[in-house]
């Protein structure tokens, strides 16, 4: 392919293109790949691609390389702390234990960059759907928000936890403690 465009003074290199089936609609997607380099992180495969149908966005961050099984763990204690990076990769599980929340891999999980505060703010989305079109408990949703709303500002102490058995993973902050994962917990899945 050899397209390159600059993005924040770095190049990303287009390297391929193939077409998936979307997961909504059936449809083609017409997915890009590019490289790109963080800098004290390495090379990452950035996957991106949109139903020309439905509209559904394809997208997909992975390091190109990989580690050994690991969990990352973060303590947010401040309102800068939402501002740090997090890399997730399609494998990888996140948890937050204080407010009871976790994203699982599946068939159509993606992987993604964005920051603790971006990470509050889909499990806001999320929430606010699941809230408007089940039958639950009003004062739980309401009360869950609530936390979500402080948690996303800072004004709430939690744990960001990332289990990835691929190593891809990071949360990208001197802060953040890296544990190797060992073997029996990663092929029993009780990492």
């Amino acid at each position: 392919m050899g397209d390159a465009q600059e993005v924040f003074g770095r190049i990303l290199e287009k390297i391929f293109e193939y077409t998936v089936k979307c997961p909504v609609c059936n449809s083609d997607i017409k997915v890009s790949d590019y490289k790109y380099s963080i800098p004290y992180y390495g090379d990452i495969l950035i996957s991106s691609g949109v139903c020309e149908n439905c509209g559904y966005v394809y997208k997909s961050v992975e390091q190109i390389g990989g580690s050994e099984p690991r969990r990352v763990i973060f303590k947010v204690r401040s309102p800068s702390d939402v501002n740090v990076l997090v890399i997730k990769s399609k494998y990888a599980r996140i948890e937050i234990p204080e407010l009871e929340l976790a994203v699982k891999p599946g068939v159509y999980s993606q992987g993604y960059i964005t920051t603790i505060e971006g990470l509050i703010v889909d499990f806001i989305e999320v929430l606010n759907s699941i809230c408007r079109e089940n039958e639950v408990d009003i004062s739980k949703c309401t009360e869950l928000l609530q936390k979500l709303e402080k948690a996303r500002n800072g004004e709430l102490e939690f744990t960001v936890i990332i289990y990835d058995d691929t190593g891809i993973s990071d949360i990208v902050s001197d802060k953040a403690i890296r544990e190797k994962l060992d073997v029996q917990s990663v092929q029993n899945n009780t990492f």
